[in-house]
């Protein structure tokens, strides 16, 4: 017969580890900063930065409001990055650019037709989905 004792301590050790596990899928879930907290500051032109757009500039203002509830907006002349803090919202407007939209995340790229090749285009949504991460989506090492 096993001791009683060592039945609670098993279950206590059991509950721990799934406790534990329950508190980390949570934190994953719910904080993930790889696509969640990107700052578009990184893509505005201030002159020297090799990471920044060419022409890159704040339009927040200009194109985030009740229609499209976007958090950051940065626009050049090849391409406009969306960040939204609902990815739900993120994935609506994405739907709306069609094929000239690239979703990753809480980011939508909405390319200027004809302004970028097909070629261009997976480069930079390649870059961006490689922002914070060690492997991105699909497998991809960054």
């Amino acid at each position: 017969m096993v001791p009683r004792g060592l039945w609670a301590g098993v279950s206590m050790a059991v509950g721990l580890v799934v406790g534990a596990g329950l508190v980390e899928d949570y934190h994953w879930l719910e904080d993930d900063g790889s696509r969640r907290h990107v700052d578009l500051g990184t893509f505005v032109d201030t002159g020297g930065d090799p990471a920044a757009l060419p022409g890159g500039r704040w339009v927040t203002g200009d194109v985030c409001d009740e229609e499209v509830p976007c958090i950051q907006a940065v626009r050049s002349d090849a391409l406009t990055v969306y960040r939204f803090a609902d990815r739900d919202d993120a994935v609506a407007l994405a739907r709306s650019f069609a094929g000239d939209a690239y979703l990753s995340g809480w980011i939508v790229v909405r390319f200027e037709p004809g302004a970028l090749t097909a070629a261009e285009r997976v480069s930079f949504a390649s870059d961006l989905d490689c922002i914070n991460v060690g492997v991105a989506e699909g497998g991809l090492e960054c």
